[in-house]
């Protein structure tokens, strides 16, 4: 073989090699995420695939607490966007990497903007009134629910109105804008996702605000992958969905 032969051959080998390289391998980040973060989370979806067309992200949403159970479970998850309590829960168990705050949870009466039987706290104690929180061993919003009926002088009155522990805020949502129940309890931010509700503040001697968090755990199989979409969460685009969904972003 001509030296100059074997000198194509051999470029071509090298340029082979190089293209590979530069080549993204495929890669899918399983997100498991609060229901409440949706929209936000479908919109940095669309936005971050497109700047990265091998990166693939799939969404599990549900209540917090059914998030971690599969997350265990499956022993699987790239991200995990929930309440800080709960991530702490998982550090506690030594299976978070890193963590960081995103925005804050703000808990409201939430009602029909036609509705004319709720229009303050003492409301919920009225005879009739029928109310809807998470169950509380399903997500930490249920959990937040009680404790603050808990720390209200009328909580006997108010508990005593409570028709329906709901599975999901799709399921508490529909059960108000159906005329099912008359008030749910849950974080402000699905009535500023839903045009057809409204929140009612609960008083700030009673009410407990808490923070959405973002972390990668353990089960992680894509940890430089997972924490590139971290990085774009917490960044400029991520902090701008989170606003258009209604949360007060922290950090800014």
């Amino acid at each position: 073989m001509s030296k100059k032969l074997l000198l194509l051959f051999t470029l071509i080998a090298l340029s082979s090699s190089v293209l590979a390289g530069c080549i993204s391998k495929p890669v899918t980040l399983e997100v498991y995420a609060g229901i409440s973060t949706k929209s936000a989370m479908l919109a940095l979806k669309d936005s971050y695939e497109k700047q990265h067309p091998n990166v693939t992200i799939n969404f599990n949403f549900a209540a917090s607490k059914t998030l971690e159970a599969t997350m265990r479970a499956l022993q699987q998850g790239d991200l995990y966007i929930v309440p800080s309590v709960d991530i702490e829960k998982m550090s506690e168990d030594g299976l978070i990497i890193e963590s960081h705050p995103l925005a804050s949870l703000t808990p409201a009466i939430i009602v029909r903007k036609d509705n004319k039987v709720v229009t303050s706290w003492n409301d919920l104690a009225k005879d009739g009134v029928r109310i809807t929180i998470i169950n509380p061993n399903l997500g930490t919003a249920g959990s937040i629910a009680e404790k603050i009926i808990g720390n209200s002088p009328e909580k006997d009155a108010i508990r005593g109105n409570i028709t329906v522990f709901s599975t999901s805020i799709n399921e508490m949502t529909q059960l108000v804008l159906d005329g099912q129940a008359d008030v749910l309890i849950n974080w402000d931010v699905v009535a500023k996702a839903n045009p057809d509700l409204m929140a009612i503040e609960i008083p700030a001697d009673i009410n407990q605000s808490l923070e959405m968090w973002v972390a990668i755990p353990t089960y992680t199989s894509s940890r430089d992958d997972a924490a590139d979409f971290l990085e774009y969460i917490k960044g400029v685009e991520g902090q701008q969905a989170f606003k258009d969904a209604g949360f007060t972003v922290l950090g800014e």
